[in-house]
């Protein structure tokens, strides 16, 4: 049975007391409250009554409730050295954590109760012109930098985020660092995999995905080209004319891996004239024939750190 909180309800999460947020588009509908759908679960807005800060609860769908999340957040909780991935306390519900919460709403377990983000994504970002016209060169190296030392932090033991997408990329203001969000699907060695397999998000999938889809070691590589080409070419305003309005990714589905096109063209002159090693990188996971052919993120480290040095 669908969790269907309501307007006036509240939670007990441990020794903290939640309430459902009003939807802010609806502030005078008596029923309607602040939940987001994706793909893999229901997102609701609460916030503490005490403190009054806000909330996230990631209430997942049957088909990606999962133990495997819990031992995700667990892997996070002791590794507090992936700076990428602590987007703050982030507590997964279980039944040895929260029996009676549990026995009451069956469909909580291994929900996340994390911190409400109030800052833009990467797609945020695309998406917004203002933020689009004023970014920089030197804003997309440092993000560009960022991004690469983070997911190459990961593969050096191993991990893949498995669903790299500019929807779960969050820059600072500076572009200087980075926040990662939905993890709950990573690839952790050791750990068993999830009853879901992740094939990642549009715009950023590869045609010829194996049978585990982006779930392995390598499942970052092409996705995170696709996000680092879009990094380090979106200041461009010739880049930018290639892309519909409202578009969230730099290429659409049908277009990747498909040469040619003008705004193929566009990106790779743009990355050619910032070096033409990253147009290497990018023509690399282009035309590769699985995840394993495209480049590493040392190499893409190795790149941005010596020929912007």
């Amino acid at each position: 049975m669908r969790f269907q909180p309501y307007r006036g309800m509240f939670l007990q999460i441990k020794q903290t007391h939640f309430e459902f947020m009003p939807h802010p588009l609806l502030p005078d509908d008596k029923h309607a409250i602040f939940v987001l759908e994706g793909g893999t679960a229901f997102v609701y807005q609460l916030r503490d009554i005490d403190s009054g800060d806000l909330y996230a609860l990631k209430v997942f769908k049957p088909t990606y409730r999962d133990a495997h999340i819990a031992q995700v957040s667990e892997f996070l909780a002791r590794r507090k050295d992936l700076e990428a991935l602590q987007t703050g306390e982030r507590v997964c519900l279980t039944r040895r954590i929260s029996p009676d919460l549990l026995h009451t709403f069956p469909a909580l377990e291994y929900a996340i109760l994390m911190p409400w983000n109030t800052s833009p994504t990467w797609t945020g970002i695309m998406l917004n012109p203002q933020a689009s016209s004023s970014y920089s060169r030197e804003q997309a190296l440092d993000l560009a930098r960022a991004t690469a030392t983070s997911l190459w932090n990961l593969e050096a033991l191993g991990i893949a985020h498995a669903d790299l997408s500019g929807s779960n990329l969050v820059p600072t203001c500076d572009k200087k660092q980075i926040q990662l969000l939905d993890p709950e699907g990573m690839y952790i060695p050791g750990i068993p995999a999830p009853k879901k397999l992740s094939h990642g998000s549009p715009g950023y999938q590869h045609r010829r995905l194996g049978p585990h889809g982006q779930y392995c070691p390598e499942g970052d590589r092409f996705a995170g080209a696709m996000l680092l080409t879009e990094i380090l070419t979106w200041w461009k305003p010739l880049v930018r004319a290639h892309v519909p309005d409202q578009a969230e990714t730099l290429f659409r589905p049908d277009e990747l891996q498909i040469s040619g096109t003008p705004g193929w063209q566009a990106v790779r002159d743009a990355l050619y004239a910032l070096s033409p090693r990253l147009r290497k990188l990018f023509d690399q996971a282009w035309f590769s024939a699985s995840l394993a052919d495209c480049p590493t993120f040392s190499t893409w480290n190795l790149v941005l750190l010596s020929d912007f040095a």
